[in-house]
């Protein structure tokens, strides 16, 4: 009988620069402290995610105390010479408005696109569902938003989800082998795992 498989995604809490809606996609920056969280009980020996402070810290505050993998997979998109920047320091640029009209394709100048991103978040995620049972994984909007896209029951468009900050999704499917060859999960749920986080 097969066993059921469950992925947990979650998004780490937010940093100064989130706060200021600045592109931080590479940027190691750390997450606000003096937030309300919760902290959660789970069975498992490691946490995987981002190699990024931020999301090494929230894992830290949630899972205390359990091993963190760091896969540079799971970063968020690359947004390379406008990280930092904001929408309104960048709108006038005629290279950012191509970006916004079609960011899966083009890429920011010395960045990534969105199309590059997807591509190694889905590698790290089936290297993770082969090697682990259960996994929890800590990451970014962007990646989070990808994996929902692709597999989670409800068919949505990327921008579509709503995945603040500090949001746990846990992913069902009926066994590991119907991860690895693409299907949508049966069910998922969420949790906030901050107070008054809906950005």
């Amino acid at each position: 009988m097969a066993n059921p498989f469950a992925i947990v995604l979650v998004r780490h809490f937010p940093t100064k620069g989130n706060r200021e809606k600045k592109y931080i996609g590479w940027t190691d920056e750390p997450i606000i402290t003096r937030m309300k969280t919760k902290k959660i009980s789970f069975e498992t020996k490691q946490i995987i995610g981002s190699d990024l402070m931020r999301c090494k810290q929230t894992a830290a505050k949630i899972f205390s105390g359990v091993p963190y993998i760091e896969n540079s997979n799971f970063r968020e998109c690359s947004f390379g010479d406008w990280e930092q920047k904001t929408y309104n320091e960048l709108k006038d640029e005629a290279q950012y408005r191509n970006w916004l009209d079609d960011p899966r394709q083009i890429a920011p100048p010395n960045g990534e696109s969105m199309q590059a991103m997807e591509k190694r978040v889905l590698e790290a995620l089936l290297e993770t569902v082969e090697k682990v049972e259960q996994p929890i994984i800590v990451t970014h909007g962007g990646p989070i938003r990808f994996i929902l896209t692709k597999f989670a029951n409800i068919e949505k468009s990327f921008w579509d989800w709503e995945v603040p900050h500090g949001i746990m999704f846990t992913l069902h499917w009926p066994d590991k082998k119907a991860v690895l060859e693409g299907e949508r999960c049966m069910s998922f749920s969420v949790e906030h795992l901050m107070e008054n986080e809906r950005m």
